[in-house]
């Protein structure tokens, strides 16, 4: 039992993931996970390591890792098609998603249009909205230290990273939330740095019934440092939830 790499072509782009192989069936709910605004799949090989043997399937979005990078189609409703292209090339019927960072709001697109299919979502350290990316974003964005262990030219080309500032349009996703009726554990940081914040989190469990917030009082945006261990079991918790 591991991982193996996969693609899957939409509209004649390479859309790269990497999934579970499970030599035995189980009844555990698949997790799909959405990265960060310029990770990939390998991000969370370790996190899917943890998980085994539930299956896993996390995606690289366009423009990242090993997926191809179109000069052009970086809107939101783009990312939603390859999510949307994955779940259907496998054939799930049913999953438990997970979006980090700016993967949330592709989370959360891809979710009010398909939910007959998501019985559980997590939300990792990310205000319920699609930001509209401000000129001068590239420079900016360019300039921060390395992320997670890797360079921004090693995850994103310029033309990528232009192309997603130039068609990002500001989409506010709060009132569809009263929408979604299974389970919801929102993840904040809790130190200097992370994004999603108090008032933001508070929202988040007043229109979302059934939801829980969980604070990561060490963590900034990194949800997943110091404590890898924590957040897996965080998440385990959670999967009972959904599954219970």
């Amino acid at each position: 039992m591991g991982l193996i790499n996969n693609w899957v072509k939409i509209q004649g782009i390479n859309i790269h993931f990497i999934e579970t192989s499970l030599e035995t069936t189980n009844n555990e709910i698949p997790l799909v996970i959405i990265p960060g605004l310029s990770e990939s799949a390998e991000d969370y090989i370790h996190i899917m390591e943890a998980l085994l043997p539930r299956k896993c399937v996390a995606i690289t979005l366009r423009g990242r890792g090993k997926s191809d990078a179109p000069q052009i189609g970086y809107t939101l409703e783009d990312h939603i098609g390859d999510i949307e292209s994955v779940v259907n090339h496998l054939d799930l019927k049913e999953f438990i998603l997970m979006g980090f960072s700016r993967g949330v709001s592709y989370a959360l697109g891809f979710t009010f249009a398909n939910l007959n299919l998501v019985k559980g979502l997590v939300l990792g350290d990310y205000p319920a909205f699609h930001s509209q990316l401000p000129i001068g974003w590239v420079e900016f964005f360019s300039g921060l230290p390395p992320w997670r262990g890797k360079e921004l030219n090693e995850r994103m080309t310029t033309n990528s990273l232009k192309a997603l500032q130039n068609e990002s349009r500001q989409v506010l996703f709060w009132d569809e939330l009263t929408s979604i009726k299974f389970p919801v554990l929102i993840i904040r940081g809790g130190q200097q740095g992370a994004v999603l914040s108090k008032e933001d989190g508070d929202r988040y469990i007043e229109m979302i019934p059934n939801s829980k917030l969980v604070l990561f009082d060490e963590s900034n945006h990194n949800i997943f440092e110091p404590s890898l261990e924590k957040f897996i079991i965080t998440i385990k918790d959670f999967f009972e939830t959904v599954e219970g």
